[in-house]
């Protein structure tokens, strides 16, 4: 018998390769089968993924959940939208991450991993800005001593002229074993290839990659010459779409030719969830409509992440994995899809959109929006209708 069984959809699980209708059967808070065709009978729950698909739990690589003035609490960032684990994304610094931790992450239903920002004291009103607040040491000690939850470094937001922010995160996560995401505004005192080429490592990333305000697109309409250096260096390249981060006229011409992200995520804020409606599923549907195949979309939203930080135990749905699940819906409506604000928010037409039915995290439902797992109201026990009204 398994625990909860879900029965009849599409399993996309591209550590092993799996693309095709499978059932998916969950004992405890493990994954206990994929098979075709288990027997109904075996689940003493079943949810019912016909005409969906079935994923491992998603996994969001950028979002935000503290102390930056948009941060959201995980699950109301996360279980609607099919995400199991996030990352946030520099909210806390090596002097914020404990507050951080008895604050939001110990009080969380999702998985959440954080990034460390080079700056101490983290998003916390200009202090992005204190470069005497970005200790290589301290940051590197703080990822040593966390890090089972804390998984690299961020840097952000710096409006200085230099490479100090960059080089010191980049040496924080090299002594520390893990990565450097970098967020970082182009500009003629620090042009972005010089920054990927010169200043970081293999393994690093740029998140906002299709970013309107840092173009990849040149002027003649291809892929400017340094990123296709920075990905044969071993740069990752992440999306981060956020409310001022994603623009549709340098994502499709990128994908055209063969320049994909390698990871989704989604900067998800107050804002950004309001405007250009960044959730993971709704950022994901963006790339179905560009042209990116489901199998690839999947794969960049749970086993790419979940192997950037470290952590090969998640974004599968092996026999013996956490049962991390999310059940997807392809909503076939005509729909405007939405880039970012610097491009005043422009509109992609496409004939759908993926939208999160189930979301299992740990082998536990914690959102079910057509209540796919749940009985009909007209099977409610009978009440004792003496009971005072």
């Amino acid at each position: 018998m398994y625990d909860i069984l879900i029965k009849g959809g599409h399993v996309i699980d591209p550590k092993n390769g799996i693309d095709g209708m499978m059932d998916v059967g969950i004992s405890g808070s493990s994954i206990a089968a994929v098979q075709p065709d288990i027997p109904e009978a075996q689940g003493r729950k079943v949810v019912d993924a016909s005409d969906c698909y079935v994923t491992p739990g998603l996994i969001d690589l950028h979002a935000h959940c503290y102390l930056y003035g948009g941060a959201m609490f995980p699950d109301e960032l996360c279980f609607p939208y099919g995400v199991t684990t996030m990352v946030d994304c520099g909210g806390s610094g090596w002097r914020t991450f404990d507050h951080m931790n008895e604050t939001i992450i110990k009080q969380a239903g999702p998985r959440v991993f954080a990034l460390l920002n080079i700056v101490g004291n983290g998003m916390c009103g200009d202090g992005e800005q204190d470069t005497d607040d970005m200790d290589v040491e301290a940051t590197a000690a703080k990822i040593r001593q966390r890090s089972d939850v804390i998984v690299g470094v961020k840097v952000a937001h710096y409006g200085g002229v230099g490479w100090e922010s960059v080089d010191r995160g980049v040496a924080a996560a090299a002594e520390s074993g893990t990565f450097c995401l970098i967020d970082q505004n182009a500009r003629a005192s620090r042009p972005f290839g010089e920054m990927m080429l010169e200043h970081m490592n293999p393994g690093d990333g740029v998140t906002h990659c299709y970013g309107y305000g840092k173009p990849m697109i040149g002027n003649d309409g291809k892929v400017k010459p340094h990123y296709w250096e920075a990905r044969e260096k071993g740069i990752i390249m992440d999306v981060g779409h956020g409310n001022n981060s994603f623009s549709f006229s340098m994502a499709v011409p990128a994908i055209e030719q063969g320049f994909p992200p390698d990871t989704i995520s989604t900067d998800l804020h107050r804002m950004s969830l309001h405007t250009s409606r960044a959730t993971q599923t709704e950022v994901m549907s963006k790339f179905l409509a560009i042209g990116m195949t489901m199998y690839d979309i999947v794969e960049k939203s749970t086993w790419a992440p979940a192997k950037q930080i470290g952590h090969p135990e998640l974004g599968t749905l092996t026999p013996g994995a956490t049962a991390d699940v999310t059940v997807l819906e392809y909503v076939e409506r005509p729909c405007g899809l939405s880039d970012s604000g610097p491009t005043g928010y422009r509109i992609m037409p496409a004939p759908g959109r993926l939208l999160n039915q189930v979301t299992i995290k740990g082998g536990a439902i914690r959102f079910d929006y057509d209540g796919r797992s749940k009985e009909d109201w007209t099977e409610t026990p009978n009440t004792d209708l003496d009971l005072p009204g």
